[in-house]
C-alpha cells in the first residue's frame, strides 16, 4: 500500500489537500461496522441534532433519540398480547414497531417526562379514555426503553423543577431520532490492526431520510456484497464496485440485476427465466411487483412515496434481507432505506403468504447466474468508465433525486436526499475508488469543509469533475464515487490521516462522523 498528500491550488485563490492511497486488489475489504456503545451513539447524534436546530433558529430545543436494537426481533415476540397492526400496516419488526408508537405517542402529545425528588425520570403517557389499544402499546413501550436504558431526551430536563415535560407541539420530523447501526471508525480502529480504513456507502442521514417507521440513523443503502453473499440489494440504478476474486469492476446494478428468495424456496427473478416473474417499478398493476422510491423519476420526476393502490394485493416491506411489515390493498409508504414487493392474490401459492410473514427473511442471488462476486459496494455516481468521464451522463443513468421545492411544496428526495447531480461542480469533501489497467486501486479522499464555518486552514474540497481529473491523471481507467462531506475519513495505521469536514458550525472545531459501513486494506 502506497500513501501520498499534495496541495492543489485553485485559480480562485483556494486550496485543495488531496490523500491517495494505492492499494493491490486482493487486499480490500467491505465491511460494516458493529456499533457497541448505545450511550455513545444516542449522545453525539442527539448533539448532532441538537447543533441543526440552533442553527435553523430554535432557542431551546430538545432531541429525543431511541436506540434501536442491533439484532432486530420479531414484535409480536418482544411485546406479546399487542394490537400490531396499525394504519392497515401490520407491524412484523418490533424496531419498526418502537418507532411507529413513538412516533404516534409524540404526534398526538400522549408523551410526558417526570421527575422525582430521588432525581430519577419515569416516562408516562396520558391516552384520551376510548383509545385502549393505545394505551396498552404506550404502556408497554415507555416499560421496555425504561427498562433498556433505549430512549432519552437531549439536554434533559432541568432537575429541581418536578414540573412534568409534556412533549405536545413536537417537531417528530426533526427532532425525534431513531439510531440505526452506525458507529465511529476510530472505535474499530482500537479493536483492529488495518493498514488502512476508510468511508463508503451512502447513508441516511438527513431529516428527510427517516421519515419511515423502518428507518434509522446511520442506516446503509445499496448493494453490499462480504464473502461472496449480498447483504443488502442494489435498491436503486446506482454505480457499485465488484470483485470477482481476480480483478474489480466498475458497474451500474439495480433491482433487475437480482433474484429474491423468499421463504418457501420461491424465487422471484427479473426475467422469465424462472416460475415467478417480477416487474421493477411498472405502470402497470402487475402480479408480483417491485416498488422503490425512484419508480416514476422518468415520467413524474418525483420520487414515489407510496406504492399504487390495489385491492387484490398484499404488499411487504423490505429492508436489507429482513420483511419488516405487511398490508393488504396496496397504498403501502415506501422507506428510503427499503423497498415494497406487491403480490396479487393469485401469483404465489396458497400457503406462500403464510411462510412469507412466518420466517420474515429474504434472501438475494444476481440475476446472472455466471457471475461470482466476493466482495462489493454500491455508492455512486460512477465517475469513470474506460478512461470516459461519465458525470454529464449520470443524471440519466443513476437514480440520484434531492430534496426540493415544488409547486410550493417541500418534496422529499432520495437518500442522499442533499445529494444533486445537477450541482456536482460544488467543492466539497469527496471520498473516490478508482481502478487502474494494472488491477490495482487508486483511493482519493479530498479534505473540505462546510463555507460557513471554513477556516484559512481548510481544505476547499473537490468537485466531482475536479475528482474525477485527478483519477485520470492518476492512471485510473473506472471510478466511483463514495459517501462523502463529513463521512470523508481515512485512516492509516491506526492515525486520522485526513481532516473531516463536519464543523456542527463552529469554526476550526472538527467532529468525527459515525457511519455504517467501511472499506478495509488488510
Amino acid at each position: 500500500m502506497r500513501y501520498q498528500n499534495q496541495r492543489v491550488e485553485h485559480q480562485d485563490g483556494s486550496w485543495s489537500t488531496y490523500h491517495l492511497v494505492e492499494i493491490p486488489p486482493e487486499k480490500l475489504r467491505f465491511e460494516d461496522l458493529h456499533p457497541m456503545s448505545s450511550y455513545i451513539r444516542q449522545q453525539d447524534i442527539a448533539r448532532m441534532h441538537y447543533a441543526r436546530a440552533r442553527a435553523r433558529g430554535e432557542k431551546a430545543p430538545h432531541i429525543m433519540t431511541w436506540t434501536a436494537m442491533q439484532t432486530d426481533r420479531r414484535a409480536a415476540s418482544t411485546f406479546p398480547g399487542l394490537d400490531y397492526t396499525i394504519d392497515g400496516e401490520t407491524i412484523i419488526s418490533a424496531n419498526s414497531f418502537i418507532t411507529c408508537v413513538l412516533r404516534q405517542l409524540l404526534t398526538n402529545g400522549w408523551l410526558q417526562l417526570h421527575e422525582f425528588i430521588s432525581d430519577t425520570y419515569d416516562w408516562r403517557c396520558e391516552i384520551p379514555e376510548g383509545n385502549d389499544a393505545w394505551q396498552v402499546r404506550a404502556d408497554t413501550m415507555t416499560r421496555w426503553l425504561e427498562e433498556s436504558i433505549q430512549l432519552d431526551l437531549y439536554p434533559n430536563i432541568e432537575r429541581g423543577t418536578y414540573a412534568p415535560r409534556i412533549f405536545q407541539d413536537f417537531d417528530i420530523r426533526r427532532n425525534f431520532v431513531r439510531i440505526g447501526r452506525c458507529d465511529f471508525i476510530r472505535r474499530f480502529i482500537q479493536n483492529h490492526e488495518r493498514s488502512a480504513v476508510f468511508n463508503t456507502s451512502h447513508f441516511l442521514h438527513e431529516h428527510d431520510d427517516l421519515v419511515s417507521s423502518h428507518s434509522g440513523y446511520g442506516d446503509a443503502i445499496g448493494l453490499m456484497v462480504s464473502e461472496g453473499t449480498i447483504l443488502r440489494p442494489p435498491i436503486y440504478r446506482r454505480g457499485c464496485l465488484l470483485f470477482d476474486g481476480e480483478r474489480w469492476h466498475a458497474r451500474i446494478m439495480s433491482m433487475a440485476d437480482i433474484s429474491l428468495v423468499l421463504p418457501g424456496e420461491l424465487a422471484l427473478r427479473p426475467d422469465d427465466a424462472g416460475d415467478y416473474r417480477f416487474h421493477l417499478n411498472p405502470r402497470l398493476p402487475q402480479p408480483i411487483s417491485i416498488y422503490t422510491r425512484a419508480g416514476h423519476l422518468a415520467d413524474r420526476d418525483r420520487p414515489l412515496d407510496r406504492t399504487p393502490t390495489s385491492p387484490a394485493c398484499t404488499e411487504y416491506t423490505i429492508v436489507n434481507r429482513q420483511i419488516v411489515s405487511w398490508k393488504r390493498g396496496g397504498g403501502l409508504h415506501i422507506p428510503q432505506n427499503g423497498f415494497i414487493l406487491s403480490i396479487a392474490e393469485s401469483a404465489l401459492p396458497t400457503d406462500a403468504q403464510d411462510k412469507i410473514v412466518n420466517d420474515a427473511w429474504v434472501e438475494y442471488e444476481f440475476a446472472d447466474d455466471e457471475w461470482s462476486i466476493a466482495s462489493g459496494i454500491q455508492a455512486g455516481p460512477i465517475l469513470l468508465q474506460d478512461g470516459q468521464p461519465l458525470l454529464e451522463q449520470a443524471p440519466e443513468r443513476e437514480e440520484f433525486w434531492a430534496s426540493r421545492m415544488l409547486d410550493g411544496q417541500h418534496v422529499v428526495g432520495i437518500t442522499p436526499v442533499n445529494m444533486s447531480l445537477s450541482a456536482s461542480e460544488q467543492r466539497k469533501a469527496r471520498t473516490a475508488l478508482g481502478i487502474r489497467a494494472d488491477g490495482n486501486l487508486l483511493l482519493v479522499s479530498v479534505d473540505g469543509c462546510d463555507p460557513a464555518a471554513s477556516t484559512p486552514d481548510d481544505s476547499a474540497g473537490a468537485t466531482l469533475d475536479e475528482i474525477s481529473e485527478f483519477l485520470l491523471e492518476q492512471g485510473a481507467r473506472d471510478a466511483l464515487n463514495l459517501s462523502g462531506e463529513g463521512s470523508s475519513h481515512l485512516f492509516l495505521d491506526g492515525g486520522l490521516a485526513n481532516r473531516p469536514s463536519d464543523r456542527r458550525g463552529r469554526a476550526g472545531v472538527i467532529y468525527e462522523r459515525m457511519i455504517p459501513s467501511i472499506g478495509i486494506v488488510v
